[in-house]
């Protein structure tokens, strides 16, 4: 059986550990800037308030209904992330960490509701977070499975018998892997609900939806395709990192710092995960709205050799800055993406290479440390400004779990 561990209302249940007065309370989480709403609690949702949608817009709801706003602070939900998937693997095993929220893992055939129970016991009381898991035969049953614990006491375990009557009230668009397009053209079809999904010839799922329709519609049916631990490609296929300014900037020198702070978050992710880029997506964009909205530009970089190097990156990152600048034109975003990437020790050594990147490796090394101990940012490239990745954050919360002047403390009198 496959299991699925799905914290609740990730972001939200996140800020009321530390306010447990919020419990029960309104509490959405906003973007970068402060500009949609990214996270909602149940009271938020209850509110009719939809997932992404620009802040000013439901702002007098949210004053109107005592909604309390958090800035984004992905410090803390990382932090905590982590802290809830290590004790899920002390309970169940290895795990496969889905999203910053989310992990699938085994469980034995004869597993039983108090069982699963007892394992979301223990993360609460380790963590204090609420979570849901739910277990079924398929990764794609045991995602409807989580869905259906939440609405219960926290588990679900979803047999062939129970899920054959749900899948004749289940609609195809709420299910995982099938997205609008493919819902669309179910509905084009007469296909509404999973039991008509399912009842279709194989033969005419993979000639309308491809192998991933053949995929979805065989694991609707309880056979498993998607194993834990495996993946479409066993090494990350890209890391980004990208950020709206509080303002927009016609200036290059700001462009640039903040692309280098892009390329340095990334390259230090890099590094952590003992992996090397081969090329380099680099964007500058101006805001959606208003007379420049087409005056952005995006560029690919294709690296001479694979690597996590900070310097080098940051060069071939402000060399194509450069290139894509306007001037005079308000630029609201910039971001790198590094892919084409590898383990690192798959590369192969220029054998006419004249200098060594010992040097390099080693301040890269003691940057991350440095960096980790201290707090990202504290050893920073030269081109990066001081306020490069500022944001509008007035909300933002504490760092709780990794900050020493912010963890809470207790008076008892």
């Amino acid at each position: 059986m496959i299991g699925l561990m799905d914290c609740n209302n990730f972001f939200a249940s996140c800020e009321r550990l530390f306010r447990p007065d919020l419990v029960g309370k309104p509490v959405a989480v906003l973007s970068s800037n402060d500009g949609c709403i990214v996270a909602r609690s149940q009271e938020v949702k209850d509110l009719g308030i939809p997932m992404g949608i620009p802040y000013f817009k439901v702002k007098d709801l949210c004053d109107e209904a005592g909604v309390t706003l958090f800035s984004s602070n992905f410090t803390l939900y990382r932090d905590i992330s982590a802290r809830v998937m290590q004790t899920l693997a002390e309970e169940v095993g290895p795990c496969e960490i889905y999203s910053i929220d989310e992990a699938f893992f085994t469980l034995d055939a004869s597993v039983t509701h108090e069982e699963v129970l007892r394992v979301r016991s223990r993360i609460m009381q380790n963590v204090g977070l609420p979570v849901s898991i739910g277990v079924a035969s398929t990764k794609t049953l045991a995602k409807r499975a989580s869905a259906l614990a939440k609405k219960a006491d926290g588990a679900h375990i979803m047999t062939a018998e129970s899920w054959k009557k749900l899948s004749e009230h289940t609609e195809c668009s709420s299910v995982w892997n099938i997205g609008r397009q493919t819902s669309l053209k179910l509905r084009e079809m007469g296909i509404v609900t999973v039991s008509q999904f399912v009842a279709l010839n194989r033969r005419t799922v993979r000639s309308h939806f491809g192998v991933q329709g053949d995929r979805v519609w065989s694991e609707l049916q309880g056979i498993s395709v998607y194993d834990v631990g495996a993946t479409t490609n066993d090494v990350q296929q890209s890391i980004m990192s990208t950020r709206s300014f509080e303002k927009t900037t016609s200036r290059l020198l700001d462009l640039e710092s903040a692309t280098a702070y892009h390329v340095s978050f990334a390259a230090e992710k890099l590094r952590e995960k003992k992996l090397v880029a081969s090329r380099m997506h680099v964007a500058i964009q101006t805001s959606r709205h208003g007379d420049f909205m087409l005056q952005g530009g995006n560029g690919q970089v294709l690296l001479s050799e694979p690597t996590a190097d900070t310097k080098t990156l940051i060069q071939e990152a402000l060399k194509e800055v450069r290139r894509l600048y306007v001037q005079d034109v308000p630029y609201k975003k910039a971001g790198v993406v590094l892919a084409g990437l590898m383990p690192e020790v798959y590369v192969t050594k220029n054998l006419f290479e004249e200098t060594t990147k010992d040097t390099e490796t080693s301040i890269d090394t003691i940057a991350d440390a440095l960096n980790e101990r201290f707090g990202h940012g504290t050893i920073r490239s030269a081109s990066i400004l001081q306020n490069a990745a500022r944001t509008s954050a007035k909300l933002r919360s504490q760092e709780y779990t990794t900050r020493w002047k912010d963890i809470p403390t207790v008076k008892a009198f």
